[in-house]
């Protein structure tokens, strides 16, 4: 069972699902604050009909089964006196990332407090952040806090290989090793997919790197050999860093074919974006048991019927919002 709740005007936190007739949260790998979108009944000639105020920087929840599954801010309102509806959209708390600019050199300094620094500067809270023990050596000049944060993670990335990817944690941010299965959860098209489309693409590939110093002299390169083979060169060129191992560097520049499907399915909102989930489509043959990722999701719910649907984007490789500068 869903229930939304406002709290407008700094008055009393009120119930207003019996109000709402659609209700749609979202979320893309490079979007990072999660929106939401509700059509709200809003009732212009009848006096006697409930009619609340939802306007910009309005707190909405969301709870499913009473327990919350999203807290964030109204940006936008539309009111239509045709429909009798009010149309809001709002953001999670990450939204102050995107809407902040920041400038720092940093160096020397973990990764770990760097993204806690931002987020004090910003009056943030943060809950989870990797203890990495990465150092971090960047000018950062006028850049949105995310694109801040995840310049740092970018850096971090080249030496771990690991994907990360921030998430409000209620009022807070938290960051995930991007990719953790969701459990208990198999998509197949034998049960709860309702329509799939699949793309397979090489535009993005990189399969050779090779490696200078800033002297410009040749170091070393890294390759796909089987991918080289099939497919032909597709090369690409690293300046080795200083404090950074070349070789680990290069192989996470190393990118293969792009898989990707798009899926409609019965929501289960444990499936978004940063995580991964298993896929069973038998009739194409990758695809038939594996793990995919997922980049971007929709849910959506009819409100009335308690119909729950959700849109994937999914991708067979695991992505991050690259940054550098």
């Amino acid at each position: 069972m869903l229930t939304i709740k406002a709290f407008y005007d700094n008055k009393a936190l009120q119930d207003i699902t019996h109000m709402c007739k659609s209700i749609q949260i979202s979320g893309d790998v490079s979007q990072v604050a999660r929106k939401l979108d509700i059509t709200m009944a809003y009732p212009i000639t009848d006096s006697n009909q409930p009619r609340f105020q939802v306007g910009t920087g309005t707190l909405v929840t969301v709870f499913e089964d009473n327990k919350e599954i999203y807290r964030g801010f109204v940006q936008d309102r539309e009111i239509n006196s045709g429909n009798q509806e009010v149309v809001f959209t709002a953001y999670d708390y990450l939204i102050y990332l995107l809407k902040s600019k920041v400038t720092y050199n940093f160096s020397d300094i973990n990764s770990e407090y760097a993204v806690e620094k931002i987020c004090s500067d910003l009056g943030l809270k943060y809950n989870w952040i990797p203890q990495t023990g990465i150092k971090i050596n960047r000018l950062i000049q006028n850049m949105s806090a995310y694109e801040a944060i995840m310049e740092i993670y970018t850096q971090v990335s080249k030496i771990d290989g690991q994907r990360y990817y921030p998430y409000a944690d209620y009022d807070m941010l938290s960051v995930m090793g991007k990719g953790k299965l969701v459990d208990d959860i198999v998509l197949s098209s034998l049960t709860n997919i309702n329509a799939t489309s699949y793309k397979d693409t090489t535009s993005n590939m990189v399969n050779k790197i090779i490696v200078y110093d800033e002297n410009n002299y040749w170091v070393g390169e890294v390759a796909n050999a089987a991918d080289v083979k099939y497919y032909g060169v597709f090369q690409d060129i690293y300046q080795k860093e200083e404090d950074k191992d070349w070789r680990t560097v290069a192989n996470n520049m190393l990118h293969g074919r792009d898989i990707e499907i798009n899926v409609t399915a019965l929501g289960n909102y444990r499936c978004k974006t940063g995580w991964a989930v298993r896929v069973k489509i038998p009739y194409v043959d990758i695809l038939a048991d594996t793990v995919m990722y997922i980049d971007t999701d929709t849910h959506t719910w009819n409100v009335a019927t308690g119909m729950h649907t959700m849109d994937l984007k999914l991708n067979l490789n695991n992505v991050m919002d690259l940054k550098e500068d």
